[in-house]
């Protein structure tokens, strides 16, 4: 350690030192015991280093210290952001209650603790406080090729944003563009068949994007379009009636609903459903359900209820009225009824579905002008009350419901037609508005749309100057992905290990070169201070599919994997004092996706996986004293694929995974406990469902979270149930379903207490990697959709960082990518 300059200068004429740089590393204690005031007090109790605090909330921080001349000291706190109470000193204690604020900058919150001698000598410790949410933001993002207004945007499962048709110089346009958050940037999504304005676009349950009516130069259209994922697109069966002006959506059945709009002479009163076909009935059809009570043109639906009811607001009727009713369309009846929507009727509104169910109406105009009245809308109790009123009265404008629950408006047309780039927030368990950051320029019939990391996504629209081509991204804040710098060798099947330093250990994995798998050996350290990647020395040997452990050394342990047409026997060893890899022994046979678990002991155990014959049941300790391994108990089944999660009682839990018969690979539903104090397996009862690679989670209450994975063959049957195991009482409990079934995902607890599940395969007949990510809160028992991974990708890995951050790195994705995209999610 060295002491600068300006610490001896200040001591010199009262000790008559020289002044200048003396090395203490040497002899610190015995020159500090000579000259005690000219040392720095030492810290003898200090708060935990990383501290979590929600928005608001409050930090009780105590701390103490000693002089070594025994004076009293001086107690300094600070912070950058938040409030501090009043300090309460003694000669060696404080305590201080620190506030955290709303939000903060991507700087983070930190206090920091000064103890001061009388001459000036101190020493300082700082806390870092997590759990606040950042700021809100708008940001700038690249235009479209085209400027536009009445279009659509449609939020694919790729988690690109697809754009379709619109108008731009009164002509309708037939060009489409995909904006890529990742890239933040847009790129051609092809040609619709025809061009169009006024029309919708539904994303079916199979990923495809159902395009309907409209308008053109030659008037309303009764042609309808489909679009894949890659952008191909088809002409698909036409509805029986011409419309523009209409309301679609997507019901729990897979079919769409279209109701309302107008051709070129009247309202349309009737209703039709398109059928996309399925496993039964592979035909496409359309076909005339009964019509709304009230034939409105330019309604606005809402699905409610998870896709069973629709809730269909305002619009204009034949007569030039406004509606004051709202209707209700039930999707196992197919019937409808009447909701008395209590207020003005109205047009260009909108109208947001809630988490607790109930329908939010905004704004909208009618014949006396811009309305700043809304309308809280319970459809099963067929109940309609005023909601608070906006702060500025808007039409045109977008209402998106963020992760947080509350509602961002943007833009639209004020009292006096001008065109608004102001903002508010709804928060729902407040009832109030509040502004929130302006648009960069007032827009109006313009898109907005929540993107799976959690941004808000505004396109196009109309301005000051006319039709708009610019694009803004709104940042909540909170509960987003940001992209991180990616990797240097693009990888999945590869682990990711905190260190003791707080770095990040990526080692091995494998990739794709010319269609054949390359098993990898390379190793990157990630820096969290800086967010740079580094590559280390690589592994002995190439390997997917292996185990890393932090032993309570600080070093790694890496065992097993999977190299070409063998499995790994070679054990290594990761020293981050030199990063260099050494040998770690030997396994007795190579074996990959087993589990390893570090033991209260110190001890590793890794049991079961897969060698060279199939899944096996044995299990070995690793001894980080002695570098030795021993056999152990084995297992009363044969798995791979399955979770190992150590308990509160030291015991370790083995859930699921897959069984040894041959070519199937049988997900199991048995599971065991090992007892380290018998070195005996034992089983335990069997989960509710059988499940392979799914994830298992303990949580703060010491009960553990198993959370989907596949009930058929390696990829297949993804399941979206998820199961509480009770060590006390070794019983199952099954919990609420999360929304997106998953396998392949990765499952972290967060400093809160609640889980984030992320990416996986699965979804709709197991055909899509996943973006969407889901929270489960102990508390509550309940799962609840939150901001998904800019890339969609299985076998990822998912890294709780010292500050509260997720990161997420590589994993394998659509069309046989391999990612070595990184990015980090804030809770």
């Amino acid at each position: 350690m060295k002491t600068c300059s300006w610490l001896i200068a200040l001591l010199s004429s009262a000790l008559g030192l020289l002044a200048g740089c003396v090395d203490f590393d040497g002899g610190e204690k015995t020159w500090c015991q000579r000259h005690p005031d000219a040392c720095a007090p030492a810290f003898e109790q200090v708060p935990a280093s990383v501290l979590y605090v929600e928005k608001k909330g409050t930090l009780r921080l105590q701390a103490g210290a000693k002089d070594p001349a025994g004076a009293p000291l001086q107690f300094t706190w600070s912070s950058n952001v938040g409030s501090l109470g009043q300090a309460r000193d003694t000669a060696t204690t404080t305590e201080v209650e620190w506030t955290a604020p709303e939000c903060i900058a991507s700087s983070g919150a930190t206090v920091t603790l000064t103890a001061s001698s009388r001459l000036g000598a101190s020493t300082q410790v700082t806390v870092f406080a997590i759990g606040i949410p950042e700021c809100p933001r708008m940001d700038g993002t690249s235009s479209l090729t085209a400027a536009r207004s009445g279009h659509t945007a449609t939020l694919l499962y790729s988690g690109v944003v697809l754009v379709t048709g619109g108008e731009s110089s009164g002509a309708a346009l037939d060009v489409s563009e995909g904006y890529s958050p990742r890239d933040k940037s847009w790129s051609s999504a092809g040609r619709m068949g025809t061009a169009r304005v006024g029309h919708t676009a539904v994303r079916l349950f199979s990923g495809t994007v159902l395009v309907t009516g409209g308008r053109d130069a030659s008037g309303a259209l009764k042609s309808a379009e489909l679009v894949t994922q890659d952008f191909t697109w088809t002409a698909a069966l036409s509805p029986a009636t011409a419309r523009q002006g209409h309301a679609a959506a997507l019901l729990d059945s897979g079919k769409v609903l279209v109701t309302g709009g107008s051709d070129d002479s009247a309202v349309v009163t009737t209703s039709e459903l398109y059928f996309p076909g399925d496993g039964i009935d592979p035909v496409p059809k359309w076909s005339t359900t009964v019509s709304a009570p009230v034939a409105r043109d330019r309604p606005v639906a809402t699905v409610v209820g998870a896709g069973k009811k629709v809730l269909v607001t305002g619009g204009r009727t034949e007569g030039g009225g406004y509606p004051t009713s709202a209707d209700v369309f039930d999707s196992a009846t197919e019937t409808w009824t009447q909701v008395d929507a209590v207020g003005e009727g109205r047009i260009d509104h909108a109208a947001t579905l809630l988490e607790s169910g109930r329908v939010l109406v905004t704004g909208g105009r009618h014949s006396g002008g811009a309305l700043g009245s809304t309308v809280l809308v319970d459809v099963e109790k067929r109940v309609a009350t005023p909601g608070p009123p906006l702060t500025t009265p808007r039409y045109g404008h977008t209402a998106t419901l963020l992760r947080s629950g509350q509602v961002l408006i943007t833009g639209g047309l004020g009292v006096g037609g001008e065109a608004l780039a102001s903002t508010e927030l709804f928060d729902p368990q407040t009832g109030t508005w509040s502004p929130t950051r302006p648009l960069a320029a007032g827009r109006h019939d313009h898109t907005a749309i929540l993107l799976d990391e959690g941004r808000v996504l505004l396109v196009g629209g109309v301005g000051t100057g006319g039709v708009l081509a610019s694009a803004e991204v709104y940042d909540p804040g909170t509960k987003t992905w940001t992209n991180a710098k990616h990797l240097y060798v693009p990888r999945g099947n590869h682990t990711a290990t905190l260190l003791a330093s707080g770095r990040v250990l990526v080692a091995g994995g494998s990739n794709k070169v010319d269609e054949t798998t390359v098993y990898l050996s390379s190793v990157e350290l990630y820096e969290p201070a800086s967010g740079d990647w580094r590559a280390v020395p690589p592994l002995r040997v190439a390997r997917d599919g292996h185990t890393a452990t932090l032993l309570a050394s600080g070093g790694v342990l890496v065992v097993g994997g999977y190299n070409n047409s063998s499995h790994v026997a070679e054990v290594e060893l990761f020293d981050p004092a030199t990063e260099q890899w050494l040998p770690g022994g030997q396994l007795e046979k190579g074996r990959d996706l087993h589990t390893a678990t570090r033991l209260s002991s110190g001890k590793v155990l890794v049991a079961g996986g897969h060698e060279d014959e199939g899944p096996v049941a044995t299990s070995v300790l690793y001894d980080p004293a002695t570098g030795r391994w021993s056999s152990t108990g084995t297992m009363t089944t044969a798995r791979s694929a399955h979770t190992a999660t150590l308990l509160a009682s030291g015991k370790v839990l083995v859930t699921g995974g897959y069984s040894d018969k041959p070519g199937i690979a049988d997900p199991l539903q048995s599971a065991e406990v090992y007892d380290p104090s018998t070195e005996r397996w034992s089983p335990v009862k069997s989960l509710a469902s059988r499940r392979g690679s799914h994830t298992a989670t303990l949580l703060p209450t010491g009960k553990v979270l198993v959370a989907g994975g596949y009930m058929a063959k390696l990829g297949q049957g993804s399941l979206k149930t998820a199961e509480l195991y009770d060590e006390v009482t070794g019983t199952w409990t099954e919990t609420p379903s999360f929304v997106e079934m998953r396998g392949a995902h990765t499952a972290t607890l967060l400093p809160s207490g609640k889980v984030l599940i992320a990416a996986g395969h699965g979804g709709h007949e197991d055909r899509f990697y996943l973006s969407p990510c889901e929270l489960y809160d102990p508390a509550t028992g309940q799962w609840s959709p939150t901001s998904g991974v800019l890339t969609p990708r299985e076998n990822a890995t998912a890294t709780l960082l010292p500050l509260g951050k997720v990161l997420v790195v590589g994993g394998y994705g659509y069309n046989g990518m391999v990612h070595w995209e990184a990015e980090l999610f804030l809770p």
